[in-house]
């Protein structure tokens, strides 16, 4: 696929957000390490699903860019 301009991301039906690779890049190594503390200190919260959503959502956008 060849796409040119900002990643874009959704996640529920009302948010939207374009990122620069750089930024997709940044935004995937934090939530990594967010999810990396989660799960050392075996934290079960509200928050891991979204991390995981939102880490997925970037691997899989990233993975698709040229």
């Amino acid at each position: 696929m060849d796409r040119s301009g900002p990643l874009s991301a959704t996640f529920g039906p009302t948010v939207s957000v374009a990122f620069e690779r750089v930024e997709a890049l940044e935004l995937l190594a934090m939530t990594l390490a967010h999810l990396n503390g989660a799960e050392a200190r075996a934290e079960v919260s509200p928050r891991v699903p979204l991390l995981m959503a939102i880490r997925d959502k970037l691997a899989l956008d990233l993975r698709e860019e040229p």
